[in-house]
């Protein structure tokens, strides 16, 4: 079974982060990781993505930096080919 990595970046994004989340998870294909890379959000983001306990998720925060380099940043975390 392919394994396949999917990246989220997030800034100030409290109100859709839980949401999308729960949508990658509810997904019929489960041979996946989800790599969330929170570009310094100011508001609740960190406390909601932190409240999902699946494995599959795997959380990293960094000083504010962009969108394409929150991207980048978590594509070189992925480690599915």
């Amino acid at each position: 079974m392919v394994k396949y990595s999917v990246v989220i970046a997030v800034y100030n994004k409290e109100k859709y982060i839980g949401r999308t989340l729960q949508s990658v998870l509810d997904q019929s294909y489960t041979n996946i990781e989800i790599i969330v890379v929170n570009d310094g959000s100011t508001d609740d983001s960190e406390k909601v993505i932190q409240s999902f306990s699946d494995p599959r998720i795997h959380y990293y925060p960094q000083k504010n930096q962009g969108a394409g380099a929150a991207r980048n940043a978590a594509i070189q975390k992925a480690t599915a080919p």
